[in-house]
């Protein structure tokens, strides 16, 4: 197997591979860089990431970015993990789907709440931009809710999806948006924190952003 290095920062969305990686049963290096800090935008990690973001994966030293690539990639790379559906290109078609969904629709409404000066820099504009994406969320969680309904995952078995939607439930939960609405979609969440490489990878996080913070 190629050597596999991660770059990730503690909190974001490089979580999905992070718990991929976990679940895969994969040897790989974890390199936190702190986004609080800006080390995504350092000389030295722009020359990996000219992106400027997480998640990175060098594999044998090249690089691969973008959640839905590294997903398929590790996908591949582990199949007896069943990380994707692989076989049925019918299951495999949804499952990129679903991916391509969290990747362009559900995560750049987060982007929105956490920094909506980029969206929108005019005075006064950050509630709004807020409002609106908040709202985006909400339709877009009532539509997970629904696709989870009577399922453990949302493909039947576990999957990356699952991980990404963990990932997004995380992030409402720290904005303190109302997941009243979402009883499905929190029984997953919960699945998801009682599973073994979630909680190695939510470890190694925690751990990793106290030392980031201790740091100079």
């Amino acid at each position: 197997m190629p050597k596999l290095t991660l770059y990730f920062g503690p909190g974001a969305c490089s979580l999905v591979p992070h718990i991929t990686l976990e679940e895969a049963g994969a040897a790989f290096e974890a390199k936190p860089i702190s986004l609080r800090k800006g080390h995504q935008r350092t000389p030295e990690y722009l020359a990996l990431n000219p992106k400027g973001k997480v998640p990175l994966m060098l594999v044998d030293g090249k690089p691969l970015t973008e959640n839905i690539a590294i997903a398929y990639y590790l996908a591949k790379s582990f199949p007896a993990a069943k990380l994707l559906p692989m076989g049925d290109l019918n299951a495999e078609a949804e499952a990129m789907s679903l991916l391509g969904w969290c990747g362009s629709g559900i995560h750049p409404r987060f982007g929105a709440l956490f920094a909506p000066q980029k969206l929108c820099d005019l005075p006064d504009s950050a509630d709004n931009v807020k409002k609106l994406a908040a709202e985006d969320t909400a339709k877009n969680f009532a539509m997970v809710e629904k696709m989870l309904a009577g399922k453990e995952w949302i493909l039947g078995q576990w999957s990356v999806v699952d991980a990404y939607l963990f990932v997004f439930w995380r992030w409402a939960g720290f904005l303190k948006l109302d997941l009243s609405g979402y009883p499905n979609y929190a029984k997953h969440a919960a699945r998801m924190a009682e599973r073994p490489s979630v909680k190695r990878a939510l470890e190694r996080e925690t751990s990793a952003q106290a030392e980031l913070d201790k740091a100079a």
